[in-house]
């Protein structure tokens, strides 16, 4: 008991450390202003695109109901899952292994590299303990089916991770010649799709979740590559290989010992539905956090245990380095350097000296020159200044990152702007550099430079027949 007691107050005292630090106003704006938006009444994909399934915006909305809307209640929440997290790593490695080292080691891995590096609500991070949910039910198929269309609602791809890791599992055991095994997998997962069905049916939402899951996901992301970046080459290459070639290697060796094969193909299907297109550090970490469980079955193996120790030391050491370190989400400063505690009402964390500075001068500059009820466009990819200013965004879309959006999405947010008579515009990089030339072009003819805040700038609407007067004081 003494063991559990203090492996527990270390994993509290580690993410509390890092879990109230750092801002990440693109990504974790783009899930809190979601779930603010349906918290004023709005449905995804009927009032507002979402590019991913809607599990988690939900989630933060229940977060802000119960805690009140800030980022820091959103902190909670994710705090919440990892310790759910935390819990399922080292009970699905024990049962496998009934190693307490290798245990207590693949938490250690999940900790370094998973929520000490991402650590708001984001349907990656969620789809990881969602998705170890269902694996830590086997053989209860029924659940571990339901479990896994959960994971689907968490982020699409992991969903079809988990629920073919599970069925080649089946196979490789021959587990699917008993037909009630299938048969329950297949209910579960049913019963989950058919919940979400009747949702997208009484909100009118499942047109436009079609029309949001062919567009985003299947035309954009996986035929035009709209988000694909290149493979890492040479030496960086092999790090970002680790997680494959760590669950392969345990994969082979454990490959006659049918009741445990399933944490090696679960990491590794993770891996593979995760790593493209989109090849980047940040996308990285989630699938590096796992790999704690295929390593905790090397330890436990005689012939391994050595080289198992030493990955894993070293991927410990490392994932805390980068985590205190190196740039906090990879764009910002590192955590240490987030001891400036923001007292602003929807913040309630620490960020670094800089944000310290900005997050009051915009809300203050954007609360004095709207109302409420008055929209403001921010462009392209700062969407926690809606989240902390509560004020409307005039468009569907909560971002417009990467050029995801086609030229009628921008036709359609310049037709927002005119409409709502948007005066206001914040953009968080010079819109002349942007890939959507439609808009920048719309807000260098009709707006001016209000103020600058070191990469933010405010632009007010000024009109036609005054423009030129202005330019020329």
């Amino acid at each position: 008991m003494t063991k559990y007691v203090l492996l527990g107050i270390l994993i509290i005292i580690i993410l509390f450390f890092f879990f109230n630090r750092g801002f990440a106003y693109y990504d974790e704006g783009f899930i809190l202003h979601a779930a603010q938006r349906v918290l004023q009444g709005e449905f995804p994909y009927k009032d507002f695109d979402l590019i991913y399934t809607p599990g988690t915006v939900y989630l933060t909305a229940a977060a802000f109901k119960i805690f009140g809307e800030s980022i820091l209640a959103g902190r909670i929440l994710s705090l919440t899952v990892s310790l759910l997290a935390c819990y399922l790593v080292y009970k699905i490695c024990f049962r496998s292994t009934k190693n307490y080292f290798g245990s207590f080691f693949a938490v250690l891995i999940y900790l370094a590299w998973g929520p000490t590096l991402i650590n708001f609500p984001w349907p990656s991070m969620f789809a990881l303990t969602t998705g170890m949910a269902a694996i830590w039910f086997v053989p209860g198929f029924f659940t571990v089916g339901l479990m896994t269309f959960v994971t689907f609602l968490m982020k699409q791809n992991f969903g079809a991770a988990v629920l073919l890791s599970i069925v080649i599992w089946l196979l490789l055991t021959g587990k699917v010649k008993k037909i009630s095994n299938l048969f329950r997998l297949v209910m579960g997962f049913s019963a989950g799709a058919f919940i979400f069905l009747i949702y997208l049916l009484i909100t009118g939402s499942l047109s436009p979740f079609l029309n949001n899951f062919y567009f985003y996901t299947i035309q954009r992301f996986l035929l035009e590559n709209v988000a694909s970046t290149p493979f890492p080459s040479e030496l960086k290459a092999i790090f970002y290989f680790i997680p494959a070639v760590v669950s392969l290697s345990v994969l082979i060796l454990v490959r006659k010992k049918a009741n445990i094969l399933i944490l090696p193909i679960f990491t590794l299907l993770f891996y593979l539905f995760g790593i493209r297109p989109t090849t980047d550090f940040v996308h990285l970490t989630t699938l590096m956090s796992l790999t704690g469980l295929p390593l905790g079955l090397l330890i436990t193996n005689k012939k391994s245990y050595f080289p198992g120790v030493i990955i894993s030391l070293l991927l410990i050491i490392l994932g805390f380095q980068t985590a205190i370190f190196k740039n906090y989400y990879r764009w910002d400063s590192p955590i240490y350097k987030q001891n400036s505690f923001s007292d602003q009402t929807k913040a309630k964390i620490f960020v670094d000296q800089k944000f310290n500075k900005i997050i009051p001068e915009v809300i203050g500059e954007i609360k004095k020159n709207t109302t409420k009820n008055d929209f403001i466009f921010i462009f392209p990819n700062a969407p926690m200044f809606y989240f902390l200013s509560e004020r409307k965004n005039p468009t569907r879309f909560i971002n417009l990152p990467l050029g995801l959006h086609s030229l009628n999405q921008e036709r359609e947010v310049v037709d927002n702007l005119k409409n709502k008579q948007v005066n206001l515009i914040l953009t968080n990089e010079p819109p002349v550099n942007s890939s959507y030339p439609v808009i920048s072009d719309y807000v260098l003819k009709n707006y001016l430079i209000k103020k600058q805040f070191f990469e933010f700038t405010l632009w007010e609407k000024v009109e036609v027949g005054k423009r030129s007067e202005v330019l020329n004081k």
